[in-house]
């Protein structure tokens, strides 16, 4: 989005026009004199209903002051945002002030009209009269009283909320229309999707049989379930293979007597054609059927998925977005993440069972208009990403995807896992340059046995501040046995390894389920007015150095990108690199896209020469590739011909990240990479380049 930064020229004579959030900063406080406004209240009455709130709106801020807010009365309460609460019904006023060098003046008062909540009308049906009662024998006369209609009963239309399709529900067997069955010899119930993620089936039935003897009676499953080998940490996805599953219980039914029996069962995960059966020697009842589903012994799956939606934020954007989606106009559905988002371990074929993927299809199913065609998905995940990683990524993996619109409508954000190294500033970063563009940000905190989720940290420092919705699967199975939820939720196989920690197919379907229940809990919500009215005047907690934050790659057409003035690649001239790792979903129609395919290669053929290019920008950051093997050689960065740090290193071909500049002012810079002395014969990758402008 382009914003001019300042509404006068500059003294010096420069005229900025800037793309993104990362100009806010660059240029020099303006003076008094300079200042095109001065701060101004835009909101000068409020009325409100007890419990609603509104956001005081100020114009002309100045950069460096500080905006104070002081209610009259406590009929109110005012944050230290300017966002008033309505407690009670009554009058009450909000004295705005603004501190600027020291001094202190009030800039304004708000008045503000608290009303009761608004209770609706009853609608009344008048009562119906009986008609008169008529003899048969007697003859009407003239001057009779008409017979009065009866008054139409008018039922009132029930509002039917969307719900969740459960995973795992308890439900009695309908055989068509009634509870009981006879059964001769044997019954199938086809219950495909009953144990679809695996878990524990229980069933519970009432029999009776009348052949004058006792009679053995069987009671179990049968279907096919998805096996596959690991090899080492990874699943060999190429090993799956369908294979039989069955287990049956026996008990003696005696003649003539109801017997009450419940059999539980534990069902391997990836179960499919999933078949409950019932048989015996001869001719039995079978009656009050009751089949309840359930992850593990411990686990009450509604209430996990309940209590998983740790806030619903500042519902305005998210409320848009569903009623844009339910009127049939284009919504699009983002997710920007590591392994987990991008849907490792998952599924055995494509990526459908992927949490992020799954998440989307039940929006669309529950709130798209029609066959929900108008809902779009972006799947922006990839192995090992940290969010330093992801806020290079974003223009290219998430704004570059988009098929209608220049934003994503729902971003979620997912890098916990992977940001061991970061302080949260590029975390942050993410959230202020969706938050300006007029996303939705939801904090999406996955689940990874061997890893920290920097969710107590990430939720107190942003979640709070930004006033955003958060889904914490964490939180939502916080009362179950850990070892349990573990060996259904990853796939450890019972393996403590924490190299085993991804979620698989149950764990992705919970986390799945997580989100459609945030997206609910909203739906049933009174809309709040957007608390996001220009980012730029909200103090970031950690920084914004990176808001904003565009993808430089070999393939970028640099006449569409005018801060960069002149890129080039030196011996960094190969503008592939086969060696890559690739994505697990379907990317632009291509499966098995590399994560970088435009990157700039050194090897042993292609020189000595540096890589160089010269960018209007005030931050920095160098994505470059961490070989597995220690083949690879070391290349030093240098800024305006100042060393600024080293690259290098083995990994796994995943990405290593170098913050090579980080200031407040946008300047011209000369950004050069040069091979190490000794490693100029050595293979070198630089995966993208991420600057702000």
């Amino acid at each position: 989005m382009l914003k001019e930064t300042n509404k006068r020229i500059l003294s010096i004579a420069m005229a900025f026009v800037m793309a993104g959030s990362c100009v806010f900063g660059a240029l020099a406080e303006p003076t008094d004199s300079q200042a095109a406004k001065k701060p101004k209240l835009k909101t000068k009455s409020v009325s409100l209903y007890v419990g609603k709130k509104k956001t005081i709106q100020i114009t002309g801020k100045r950069k460096k002051a500080k905006y104070t807010f002081k209610a009259s009365n406590k009929k109110i309460k005012v944050s230290k945002k300017g966002v008033i609460t309505a407690v009670k019904k009554g009058t009450a006023k909000v004295k705005v002030s603004e501190t600027y060098k020291k001094k202190k003046k009030t800039i304004g008062t708000v008045k503000v009209t608290v009303k009761a909540k608004a209770v609706p009308k009853k609608t009344v049906i008048p009562p119906v009269s009986a008609p008169p009662v008529v003899s048969a024998s007697a003859t009407p006369t003239a001057s009779a009283p008409a017979v009065q209609s009866e008054a139409p009963t008018v039922e009132p239309t029930p509002v039917v909320r969307p719900t969740i399709e459960p995973a795992y529900e308890t439900k009695t067997l309908d055989f068509e229309g009634s509870t009981s069955k006879v059964v001769e010899s044997e019954l199938t119930v086809p219950l495909e999707k009953a144990m679809l993620y695996g878990g524990l089936c229980t069933v519970t039935a009432e029999f009776t049989q009348e052949t004058g003897s006792a009679q053995d009676i069987s009671v179990g499953y049968d279907g096919i379930y998805l096996s596959f080998k690991k090899n080492g940490a990874y699943i060999d996805k190429n090993s799956f293979k369908d294979e039989a599953m069955s287990d049956a219980q026996t008990f003696s039914c005696p003649n003539g007597e109801k017997t009450k029996k419940e059999f539980t069962f534990e069902v391997p995960k990836y179960s499919k054609d999933f078949n409950l059966k019932f048989s015996g020697a001869g001719t039995f009842t079978v009656d009050n059927v009751t089949v309840k589903t359930q992850p593990f012994a411990s686990a009450d799956y509604a209430s996990m998925v309940a209590n998983s939606t740790a806030s619903t934020g500042n519902n305005a954007r998210i409320k848009k977005a569903i009623a844009k989606a339910q009127a049939g106009e284009d919504v699009t559905i983002a997710y920007l993440g590591g392994s987990i988002t991008e849907g490792f371990a998952a599924s055995e074929t494509d990526n459908g069972d992927c949490y992020a993927e799954t998440s989307y299809k039940q929006f669309k199913k529950i709130f798209g208009a029609g066959d929900g065609s108008n809902v779009h998905f972006i799947n922006a995940g990839m192995s090992g990403t940290p969010s330093s990683l992801g806020i290079v990524r974003y223009q290219r993996d998430v704004l570059d995807q988009m098929k209608t619109g220049e934003y994503p409508d729902i971003l979620f954000i997912d890098f916990a896992v992977n940001d061991g190294m970061d302080d949260g500033d590029t975390y942050e970063s993410i959230i202020r340059t969706a938050l300006e563009q007029g996303s939705a940000v939801v904090l999406m905190f996955v689940l990874y046995m061997g890893g920290c989720t920097h969710e107590d940290k990430y939720a107190k420092l942003y979640r709070k501040h930004y006033d955003l919705a958060m889904v914490s699967p964490a939180q939502g199975m916080a009362s179950c046995k850990k070892e349990e939820f573990d060996k259904w939720f990853y796939w450890i196989e019972g393996n403590t390894d924490t190299s085993y920690g991804h979620p698989d197919v149950g764990g992705h379907r919970y986390m799945a389920d997580c989100i459609t229940n945030m997206f609910l809990t909203i739906d049933q919500e009174d809309e709040e007015e957007d608390n996001i009215v220009d980012i730029n005047d909200i103090t970031p907690k950690t920084s914004d150095t990176f808001q904003g934050m565009k993808t430089l790659l070999s393939s970028t057409d640099l006449s569409q990108n005018p801060s960069v003035k002149s890129v080039d690649p030196g011996s960094f001239s190969m503008l592939t690199d086969s060696a890559q790792n690739t994505l697990q979903y379907i990317k632009d129609g291509i499966e098995k896209m590399q994560w970088f395919p435009d990157v700039w290669m050194h090897t042993s053929s292609t020189g000595s020469d540096s890589f160089k290019a010269t960018i209007n920008c005030r931050s920095l950051i160098i994505a470059y590739k961490m070989p597995s093997g220690n083949s690879s050689g070391k290349a030093d960065c240098y800024i305006d011909g100042k060393r600024v740090g080293t690259m290098g290193g083995s990994g796994w071909n995943n990405a290593g990240l170098l913050r090579a500049l980080q200031e407040d002012e946008v300047k011209e810079h000369e950004l050069e990479i040069r091979m190490q002395d000794g490693d100029e014969n050595k293979p070198f990758t630089i995966f993208a380049i991420g600057y702000c402008d």
